[in-house]
């Protein structure tokens, strides 16, 4: 999950471009009055975005009235229908992606994969509007044993990349008991920015907004022995910025931020995540948790730290390229 607006890629030693993120507002009636291309946005904002913002509302209710399972299974359906069709540059970029992440597929191998690639992206939309029973009854746990005992020990961060439903990674963390809180970068569609909200905070998960806004209020949770979950994957202007998958470690991700508010707090760092095993099935997976090793220069380990990081969540991603969900973005040029 992007949370930067800055373009261009940095050195491993430059610096995050500090930003604040602000809500798009609603456009007035004195655009329309203006005419040109004010009053273009006008009604594009009004009324074109609205017919699809439309499309989403009636889907995601409409899909609470299934079962988990048959809602699940409809997404798939939709995803292997649409995906080749309607979405052939990303299904394109998927294919390549893919192919350059596992080298010794075969076609046919490539297909399957591609085929499950489009089948979990339906899936993952159609089950926003069942992520609760699919947490509290469709998901089997692995290594959580005394996860919630190490967490009332001090600040945890908790990563993971977008692998499968990774909502339902979150819901799991809440109906352990545990208080959670991620940041969050709204989607563009004002429709997809509500049903997210909707279920996000309805379920009771903490939400910081991206950006300079995001840091004072994280480092205040980790301080008061809080949890934190960030997602390190990111896929940024349709790039692929992380895992590194070969290229040079940089600090533009919110890796370089977890290290360095993991640094500043003692946070532990917790490693999970979720990845469908068939179906509406899901494990969730938590790996041994973790400190950043003693240093008298925080800042001259930073990019150390970034690659361990990258270290623990890129395996994951390759282990699951079908289920990521940048898998699709462009990746970049190298040797992977």
């Amino acid at each position: 999950m992007a949370t930067g607006d800055e373009t261009g890629r940095k050195t491993a030693g430059s610096k995050r471009k500090a930003w604040t993120y602000e809500a798009p507002k609603a456009l007035p009636l004195a655009d329309f009055l203006a005419g040109g291309d004010r009053r273009k946005a006008f009604l594009r904002y009004w009324l074109y975005e609205n017919v699809d913002n439309a499309i989403d509302l009636l889907f995601y209710f409409a899909f609470m009235l299934l079962p988990a399972r048959a809602c699940s299974a409809l997404g798939g359906w939709l995803g292997r229908l649409l995906a080749p069709r309607f979405h052939k540059g990303a299904y394109a970029r998927a294919a390549a992606n893919l192919k350059m992440i596992r080298p010794d597929l075969s076609d046919t191998e490539l297909e399957t994969l591609l085929e499950r690639y489009a089948d979990s992206q339906g899936r993952q939309m159609a089950e926003y509007s069942v992520v609760p029973r699919l947490a509290r009854r469709h998901v089997r746990k692995i290594g959580t044993e005394g996860l919630v005992e190490r967490c009332a020990e001090g600040p945890v961060i908790f990563i993971a990349p977008h692998v499968s439903n990774w909502e339902v990674l979150w819901h799991c963390l809440l109906d352990m008991g545990l208080a959670v809180t991620m940041n969050y970068d709204p989607p563009k569609r004002r429709s997809r920015h509500y049903i997210v909200n909707r279920l996000r905070k309805g379920a009771g998960l903490g939400i910081l907004k991206p950006g300079r806004s995001f840091v004072r209020p994280a480092l205040r949770i980790l301080e008061n022995s809080g949890n934190l979950l960030m997602f390190c994957d990111e896929g940024f202007n349709g790039r692929i910025r992380a895992p590194f998958f070969g290229q040079p470690a940089h600090l533009e991700g919110n890796y370089a931020i977890i290290a360095r508010m993991a640094r500043k707090t003692n946070a532990l760092i917790y490693p999970l995540f979720i990845a469908r095993e068939g179906g509406a099935s899901f494990v969730l997976k938590a790996l041994e948790p973790f400190r950043l090793p003693a240093t008298d220069a925080p800042e001259d380990q930073l990019t150390e730290d970034v690659r361990l990081l990258n270290a623990v969540i890129e395996p994951i991603v390759r282990e699951n390229p079908e289920q990521w969900y940048f898998i699709d973005n462009q990746m970049p040029a190298a040797n992977i």
